[in-house]
């Protein structure tokens, strides 16, 4: 062989390994030729950086006229499939994808990517990390198709440099950027997904006035079970926002995840692509998905025999909460006196008890409906978040105490209406006992009572009077039962001074919750405010004192302007007054959704905790359960990252994630695994065995 041949072919040995060959240059840890596509992995850092997320960039570049696969592939093709073997202290969390785009193949519609595409995966180093150089091997498969389909795979095993002092590599900023343009925004509208054995329907809550000149909307799910992909979806502008109407080629129960990127085309601007997490109500096993209001609204999460059976029994456990448990000593005072009572008085007592819960409730969802009707994003025990409402009933709680312990005795009369009738005996006391009960009953959610409320709070009206009523039912059932028990009244003690004793004890259970009320006040108003509160407290006392002790029309009216000044001079301090800062743990974050997106994409596994200060239910979980050094030691050891929602002041962000898990009303307890997977909502009684097993 001749010298010029000899060279001749040993540069064409040269070109053809060139081409088959991984190679690296500026900027990139490998670039591979596969025979329909070329691949490239790019390090945003010039190196690991421990203790921080590094991102790297998968580009796939199929041949000209070829296309790549989205994560949901549609029809036919396959997502990229990307395996890591990784060193101690380094691990991979969860492709992110970039907006896909629609291909149509005959009778099939496939989701993916025409040209060049890039795939963004986060790596977390541990800020111990021993080492100067990581050893990563990756093995890669993906798919690239045009008229046919040809599999690519690679094997590779990099070398990447670990540094505590890697900046931004430059060389590869310009990917990155180009990457980050690519991806869906996150939604800034809340949605919700029911799916019935034909159709899913996707509601997004938007504004009329955002969706002006729209003229394409369509949904790409990222996950198999909702949509029959070839088929036309239907959407529409409703009083609820967008709907679209999805047609499902078959009931599927693999169907749980609602995630997808929602399309937007309007007239003169620019395509706009959503990532929505919608609250996914489940499969139907009814219905035909015809497109009526009935399934475009029917979003609720549990059936209506089980909405109402939860809040029946959410309704008898509520008695036993601790925010009940002072008009419990009221009404058991006043079952002492069952003996002297006949059958009949008893039974009607019973009953005005009933329906003074009953009015309560019914009073309270109606101003909740109006109000969430009328676009505010409040739930069950928003009256709690107002101050005045919360100093008015400390006030209240006062009066109770100080009537329970004989420093005044109010007759009948005009002031008769609140506390005093409380006191009284008869149909009239037995009905704000009820109301008082009503009262105190709403910071506080009942195993079940959730679920119940929140189905409640998406039907219509006459399913809100049923299921609020059961739950009406469920309170008062136990007083009810008690009032036709003829057996049980007749051992009750007889009737002495004795009981003039029990009732002055019972003032100190009504003090207790007064000062709650007042702790709960103070969080909302703050220390000033406060003060004003228990001035006025005192002047009401003082001025229902002075009340008793006269007769004349000159000192009851001292008496009387006394108190109502004090009533006005609380509510004004109320609204006045301005938050306190809230003090958050060091260990602890505020929640935000923004907050929670980073996290999560970072590969942070996140526990959300939803509170309020007046929620004792809430209050309870965390001492007997969150604040515990097991769980603690749980949440450090696993690297999981807590944040806290209080719910103490109205929050429209908080209440719209109630909303979304099906819940009217706090304690919600989300836990967001470090592999991407579906959120774990946990119970609303809290043990730290729940807390560690789950986690």
């Amino acid at each position: 062989m001749t010298l010029t041949v000899r060279v001749l072919f040993l540069t064409a040995a040269f070109l053809v390994l060139a081409l088959i060959s991984p190679k690296v240059e500026a900027g990139s840890l490998l670039e591979h030729t596969a025979s329909h596509s070329e691949i490239e992995l790019s390090l945003e850092n010039t190196a690991l950086k421990p203790g921080e997320i590094n991102w790297l960039a998968i580009s796939i570049s199929p041949r000209e006229g070829w296309h790549s696969y989205w994560k949901n592939a549609g029809d036919s093709g396959a997502a990229p499939v990307f395996k890591w073997t990784l060193p101690p202290g380094i691990s991979a969390g969860m492709p992110v994808f970039g907006a896909p785009t629609r291909i149509p193949y005959v009778h099939l519609m496939n989701y993916g990517f025409k040209g060049r595409s890039t795939i963004l995966v986060p790596f977390t180093v541990d800020a111990d990390f021993q080492g100067k150089v990581a050893t990563i091997t990756v093995n890669g498969e993906w798919l690239v198709c045009e008229k046919i389909c040809v599999p690519q795979v690679g094997d590779w095993q990099l070398s990447i440099p670990v540094d505590t002092q890697a900046g931004t590599d430059i060389n590869v900023s310009d990917l990155f950027s180009a990457a980050r343009a690519a991806l869906p925004s996150l939604a800034y509208w809340d949605a919700a997904m029911s799916v019935t054995k034909t159709t899913s329907i996707l509601t997004v809550f938007a504004d009329v006035t955002e969706l002006e000149g729209l003229e394409e909307a369509y949904f790409y799910p990222a996950h198999e079970g909702f949509a029959d992909y070839a088929a036309k979806q239907i959407w529409k502008e409703t009083e609820h926002g967008l709907v679209l109407e999805i047609p499902r080629s078959t009931y599927e129960e693999e169907a749980k995840n609602a995630a997808g990127v929602l399309e937007l085309r309007f007239a003169g601007r620019p395509v706009q692509h959503l990532m929505l997490a919608p609250e996914f109500a489940g499969v139907v096993v009814g219905g035909t998905g015809s497109g009526s209001s009935a399934s475009t609204t029917n979003l609720a999460l549990i059936p209506l025999w089980q909405a109402a059976l939860f809040a029946f029994l959410g309704g008898i456990i509520l008695n036993l909460m601790p925010c009940v448990f002072p008009i419990l000593s009221l009404k058991a005072f006043a079952f002492v006196k069952a003996n002297y009572k006949t059958a009949k008085n008893r039974r009607k007592e019973g009953w005005a008890y009933t329906f003074g819960i009953w009015i309560s409730f019914m009073a309270i969802v109606g101003v909740l409906v109006a109000l969430r009707s009328g676009g505010a994003a409040i739930g069950w025990g928003f009256q709690m978040q107002d101050p005045i409402f919360v100093g008015l009933l400390a006030l209240l709680m006062v009066l109770v105490s100080l009537s329970l312990a004989g420093v005044f005795t109010i007759q009948l009369g005009i002031e008769g209406s609140g506390q005093q009738l409380a006191s009284r005996e008869g149909l009239q006391g037995s009905f704000f006992k009820g109301v008082l009960a009503t009262l105190v009953a709403t910071p506080c959610t009942a195993p079940l009572m959730a679920p119940a409320i929140g189905f409640a709070l998406t039907q219509p009206i006459h399913i809100v009077i049923l299921v609020f009523s059961l739950l009406a039912l469920g309170l008062a059932l136990p007083f009810l039962l008690l009032s036709y028990s003829a057996r049980l009244a007749s051992m009750m003690p007889k009737p002495g001074l004795w009981m003039e004793k029990v009732k002055q004890g019972l003032a100190f259970p009504m003090l207790a919750t007064a000062a709650w009320l007042v702790y709960v006040f103070v969080l909302q108003a703050g220390p000033l405010a406060m003060l004003g509160l228990l001035l006025s407290a005192i002047f009401i006392g003082f001025g229902v004192w002075l009340w008793g002790q006269t007769r004349s029309v000159v000192g009851r009216s001292l008496a009387a302007l006394i108190v109502a000044a004090s009533v006005a001079g609380s509510v004004y301090v109320s609204v006045g007054a301005t938050p306190p800062g809230q003090v958050e743990e060091s260990s602890v974050v505020p929640y935000s959704a923004d907050a929670l997106d980073t996290l999560r994409s970072e590969g942070t596994p996140v526990f959300v905790y939803f509170t309020a200060e007046w929620c004792i239910t809430c209050k309870v979980n965390e001492q007997v359960a969150l604040y515990r050094d097991e769980t603690q030691a749980a949440f450090k050891s696993k690297g999981i990252q807590v944040m806290k929602g209080d719910w103490t002041n109205r929050n429209d962000e908080i209440a719209r994630v109630l909303a979304q898990y099906g819940r009217a009303g706090v304690p919600l307890y989300l836990y967001f695994a470090k592999d991407g997977g579906d959120v774990i909502v946990l119970p609303e009684v809290l043990t730290v065995a729940t807390i560690v097993d789950i986690l």
